[in-house]
């Protein structure tokens, strides 16, 4: 089951799970280097995502979100 939506025309779903790759260490940079989760958290963010996903939308900027999973994808 997908978690993340492509809703660019811009790039193809390959390049976008790269781009989440170096959004994902961009987080972190910015976060100080590090980020922490607890396995709890884990388990939280798992049930999460069977009603919930990312949208990305690329164009001049990129813009995540997160939003309720569609219907065709649950």
């Amino acid at each position: 089951m997908p978690q993340i939506l492509n809703c660019s025309e811009h790039a193809d779903d390959d390049e976008v799970h790269y781009l989440t790759t170096l959004l994902l260490y961009h987080l972190v940079e910015r976060c100080g280097g590090q980020l922490q989760f607890s396995a709890q958290d884990v388990r939280q963010m798992r049930e999460s995502l069977s009603s919930k996903m990312v949208q990305i939308q690329l164009g001049n900027d990129v813009k995540l979100r997160i939003i309720d999973r569609v219907p065709e994808l649950q």
